[in-house]
């Protein structure tokens, strides 16, 4: 196996890290396009790609901007959004020589990176084989199981609108969540977080009449323990995605995972159901 890091030019001039992961001796491999979750590096899913390309896949992970192999210079002045990830920096990475010449493209992504994956198929700016969704669901505060998680969930949008609004960019990393990031991704964020529907900044397109007509073959995986998108979440976006396919990982014994710990403490269960929902729909 080997592993190389480069970056491509987005449609917009900003540089986007990627990193890939080739098995050894498999001649144009199936190849999965990964997104990481909002906030978390391409390295932390280190083991996740290791999984993969021991089963013969090729991988390329893609940095989000603002992110170590895809830096800005100041978060606090950036004004990039979903649209920007979608309409920029996807097609870029699809447009790379060891994506174009795969047999098949899956675009699997992690949390926010899942949204991106459908939104971006839905739009139709890139054209993968299929699209994997893992721990993904919509933020609505009505997707909660009780009055009481509602209630949080509603305040602690308000509060993340109000700092993000106040300081110009959303502090995450003094709050446990998201990290640092610009007030477009933030505001992007929120708006499904507080109305149940995407709708992006500076983008008149309709994203979810798009997903509604989605046809691309498309899994969602829910994470037992995921104590951020619980199973109503997961199902309520896969309704709004034309239905799509859905199943819940529990990892086996004692091993306990929830919303990020699944990439490093149980990367091959999630892959497990992942590679015979792709074999049972013909893909590699």
């Amino acid at each position: 196996m080997s592993q190389t890091r480069a970056s491509v030019m987005a449609g917009d001039g900003h540089a986007i890290g990627y990193e890939i992961r080739q098995p050894a001796g498999v001649a144009a491999p199936a190849t999965i396009v990964f997104l990481p979750a909002l906030g978390v590096p391409l390295s932390y899913y280190a083991r996740l790609f290791d999984v993969w390309a021991g089963d013969g896949h090729q991988v390329v992970g893609v940095e989000h901007r603002g992110q170590p192999l895809s830096p800005i210079r100041s978060i606090r002045r950036g004004r990039f959004g979903y649209s920007d990830m979608i309409r920029q920096d996807l097609p870029a990475v699809f447009a790379l020589p060891e994506v174009r010449a795969a047999s098949q493209v899956v675009l699997v992504g992690h949390s926010m990176g899942g949204a991106l994956a459908l939104l971006s198929t839905a739009a139709g700016t890139v054209a993968p084989d299929a699209v994997v969704t893992i721990a993904t669901g919509t933020s609505w505060c009505s997707a909660e199981f009780g009055a009481l998680r509602r209630v949080q969930r509603y305040f602690g949008i308000r509060v993340v609108r109000t700092i993000t609004r106040t300081v110009g960019y959303w502090p995450g990393h003094l709050f446990g969540f998201a990290g640092r990031q610009p007030s477009t991704v933030m505001r992007d964020w929120a708006y499904e977080a507080s109305h149940g529907r995407f709708r992006l900044h500076r983008d008149s397109f309709d994203y979810e009449a798009a997903l509604s007509r989605l046809r691309t073959p498309r899994l969602m995986l829910g994470i037992d323990g995921d104590h951020l998108i619980n199973p109503r979440a997961v199902a309520l976006l896969a309704k709004r995605a034309a239905n799509a396919a859905r199943v819940q990982v529990r990892t086996a014994g004692d091993v306990r995972v929830d919303h990020f710990s699944w990439a490093r403490r149980a990367p091959a269960e999630v892959a497990a159901p992942i590679g015979r929902w792709l074999a049972e729909i013909g893909q590699p």
